[in-house]
């Protein structure tokens, strides 16, 4: 309660700012001016190409510049005319900085934009990092694997459902890799996340994350050619990142490539704990980009990831080796007479990786591999490819109409290789064996502005997912160590599995005054179970925080369903902005998991190992809200505020079955009128009602960023405390523990003692204290991952 009053305190007297600041917004207008100008005394508000802009920071993507202006009788902050210049980006942006192609998308309550230039800022690694680290992305909430590997969960949605982007990035294995694991964060231009179903533009999904890398440059004034050297250093874990950039072409041509490097050792606890959390990457990327015609381009983007000896903590497996290709081609064709705009995007991702859990590290952390004396191995083979075409018509500021159709193929093949001396089993399989899914669809958006104040958003989409198992049935007769065939462990043979999906939303945009816009949203989506959840043949997965699961699917899976509704305010004033938002949902046939079995271990017999199935549950509901202030006290002073809460509850955990687990003699079976979990061995198999697992407790931020008055783009400095409270709402039958509640405070700030050079340094978890998230990994016998201690950091940027 402590951790709600601080919170609520800090955004109403951000809020109530409002009253002495005045009522009008900045303007900026786009120019091709590679200079940057001065601001103007004044705005047309009749010209197209002058736009609302809230009075946040964020780093401009060049080309084109950015100028800024304001009305003459609004008396804004100096501070907030160099906004392009800052590296902490303040929040809420408006859609007018977002590309023009994603423009018709959700902007308002259900969504966040994290610019890329954060990255800088906030010293981010992998792109979920940055997501984590920025306070804009009220929405998420993040699963820090190994500092390179976060996990990112929109409103606690399950692990491993998040896909990333329209080019449909998934992670191959669930619990080692992310989708955002494979993008650096220095490589985005910015992220967009939609918490709901109010997006069709992505494939079948109840919330999205849309991350763009930055194009190849274009330069009016001819050929250029220009480049950037960078590095960072963090004290805790020796963490080393330097990158090398160089961008040039000239008016109709351009070209970005660049090559990234980060190494780092095992980190340190606040209470002096080491954590194995060693690793080694490398990645190369590359941008072309060529003008056909004034009206028609062509965009591609390449990246090569290559990760070694990468630990992490809490999982089964350690990565010996990751490789990643993924290739992106886009072309967009302008101003015809058919259609205003038509995208084509094509994408082809792959990922490889081998792992094992020999590693020094991994055997302190789990002594129960010592017990079982367990050698263990995986190999994993993954593959995303498809296609967009997006027919547009009208703008997208204005009223668009948008016809598309896609396709998303997804092939996954999953080994993991297991002996034990000490309980006679050798080089055992629990694959997920090669399988794949296609998924084509059509869907159609528009965007309409009704009179001056009020905007609509409407869209729909139908998919056929079609899934089966690819590999030879003959290789699939004896898995496991209990050496079972593959249809006994799933309990069925009915391998191909097939659902027509539809999705529908809803949005509304009210502006009530110059200040006030009222949002709301309705939307329903269907997607299908992914390929671990259908074919998953007990490889061991840390799903859960009490780890050392085995996970199991099941083809008989349903489709899940859910409808959302969110609604919401949002406040400008110039001076000072805010955000307040609910939402509830409602899932039908959510996918969970059932408690099948448990392993007891040493040194008393407690449990160490929980074995879990998927499995729907008739209903689930969540339900939750997020809020957000800031504003300019004076021309050098912001202080801001954010909170968010998740809950998410099982409403029929009984379910209709109870699952037994495969023997040498019987198949697994499904056995009506038993509550879930009933052959698990525990004393209760649950409660009728219970909290869903992995839901990200209440969390806030608060803070205060400090800036000169007459040129923000020099130096600014962030004071932030990100204080979690306790999560006492946990998945019992599942074993799930409580997690204590935290503060941590953090100290970050840039300098830029000449225009083509940035200095950063900051100092995280500056009290040293000892904390653990609610997702991260705890043990029945003591051992628990904890997250690193006080990190000093700094890096500098060198352009050229």
């Amino acid at each position: 309660m402590r951790l709600t009053r601080v919170s609520s305190l800090a955004l109403v007297i951000l809020l109530q700012g409002a009253v002495a600041r005045g009522q009008e917004g900045l303007w900026f207008r786009i120019t091709d001016d590679p200079g940057w100008e001065s601001v103007v005394d004044q705005a047309d508000s009749e010209d197209e190409d002058w736009l609302s802009v809230h009075p946040t920071s964020f780093q401009p993507m060049p080309p084109p510049q950015i100028q800024f202006a304001r009305p003459a009788d609004t008396p804004a902050p100096a501070a907030a005319r160099e906004l392009s210049e800052s590296l902490f980006g303040g929040s809420l942006i408006g859609p007018s900085l977002i590309e023009r192609d994603r423009r018709s998308y959700p902007v308002g309550i259900a969504s966040d934009w994290i610019g890329g230039p954060e990255a800088r800022g906030r010293g981010t690694t992998d792109g979920g990092d940055l997501i984590a680290k920025s306070h804009r992305a009220l929405s998420a909430a993040s699963q820090h694997r190994n500092p390179i590997i976060t996990d990112t969960r929109i409103r606690s949605s399950r692990i491993g459902r998040q896909p990333g982007s329209g080019s449909y990035w998934v992670p191959a294995r669930i619990d080692l890799d992310t989708t955002l694991s494979k993008i650096d964060s220095r490589l985005l231009r910015d992220v967009l996340t939609i918490s709901g179903p109010y997006a069709v533009g992505y494939g079948p999904g109840f919330s999205h994350v849309d991350f763009q890398l930055w194009d190849a440059p274009r330069f009016e004034d001819g050929p250029q050619l220009h480049g950037s050297t960078s590095f960072d250093y963090k004290t805790n874990g020796q963490q080393w990142y330097g990158r090398q950039m160089l961008w040039g072409g000239a008016a109709d041509w351009g070209f970005r490539a660049g090559y990234g490097h980060r190494t780092g050792n095992d980190y340190t606890t606040g209470g002096g704990l080491q954590i194995p959390s060693s690793y080694n990457s490398r990645d190369v990327d590359l941008a072309l980009g060529k003008d056909l015609s004034c009206d028609s381009r062509i965009e591609f983007h390449g990246l090569r990831l290559d990760q070694t000896n990468v630990e992490l903590p809490g999982q089964a497996f350690d990565i010996d080796w990751l490789k990643t290709d993924g290739y992106e081609a886009k072309y967009v064709l302008e101003d015809q007479p058919a259609f205003d705009r038509l995208d084509i995007n094509v994408w082809y991702n792959r990922t490889r990786l081998d792992g094992s859990a020999q590693r020094p590290g991994k055997r302190q952390q789990f002594p129960f591999y010592e017990f079982l004396d367990f050698i263990g191995n995986t190999d994993v083979r993954s593959v995303s490819t498809g296609y967009s075409a997006v027919a547009a018509w009208g703008d997208a500021d204005d009223a668009q109409l948008r016809i598309g159709t896609d396709l998303r193929y997804l092939r996954q093949q999953l080994n993991e290789i297991t002996s034990s001396d000490e309980f006679d089993w050798a080089d055992a399989n629990s694959p997920i064996p090669d399988s794949d899914l296609v998924n084509p669809g059509l869907f159609v958006d528009c965007r309409l502005a009704v009179g001056e104040r009020w905007t609509l958003g409407a869209g729909a989409r139908v998919d056929y997912a079609g899934a089966t198992v690819l590999e030879d049935l003959a290789n699939l007769q004896s898995l496991t160590p209990a050496e079972l065939p593959l249809d006994s462990i799933l309990g069925t043979d009915r391998f191909e599995q097939h659902f027509f999906l539809w999705a529908a939303f809803l949005t509304s945009e009210y502006e009530i005054n110059a200040c006030w816009t009222a949002d709301a949203a309705v939307g329903y989506a269907e997607r299908p179970p992914s390929l671990t959840e259908l074919y998953a043949a007990q490889p061991f997965m840390f799903v859960l925080q009490n780890g050392l699961n085995t996970v199991t699917g099941d083809p008989r899976l349903a489709r899940e369903r859910l409808g959302q509704i969110d609604l919401g305010l949002r406040y400008d004033n110039g001076y000072t902005r805010g955000r307040i938002g609910g939402f509830h949902a409602w899932a039908w046939d959510y996918i969970t998991f059932e408690n099948t079995g448990t392993v007891p271990g040493p040194p008393a017999g407690q449990i160490e190992q929980v074995q879990l199935r998927y499995v729907n549950t008739a209903l689930a509901t969540f339900m939750g809200a997020e809020a957000y202030g800031e504003c300019d006290v004076t021309d050098w002073l912001t202080p801001f505020a954010t909170l968010s809460y998740v809950r998410g509850q099982d409403e029929t955990r009984n379910g209709d079955f109870a699952t037994r687990r495969a023997t040498a003699v019987s198949p697994s079976e499904r056995v009506d009128g038993l509550p879930r979990g009933y052959f698990n061995g525990l004393p209760s198999p649950g409660e009728a009602k219970e909290p869903l697992p992995s839901i990200y407790p209440l969390v806030s931020r608060v803070g205060v960023r400090l800036h000169p008055t007459e040129d923000a783009s020099r130096w600014s400095v962030e004071l932030a405390a990100r204080m979690v409270a306790r999560q006492t709402r946990v998945a019992a039958s599942l074993l799930e523990s409580p997690t204590p509640g935290f503060t941590v405070w953090d100290v970050r700030g840039y300098w830029r003692p000449r225009p083509n050079l940035l200095l950063i340094a900051g100092i995280e978890n500056f009290t040293d204290r000892q904390y653990r998230e609610h997702l991260d990994f705890r043990s029945p016998n003591g051992i628990q991952v904890f997250q690193p201690g006080i990190n000093f950091y700094t890096g500098c940027e060198l352009s050229y």
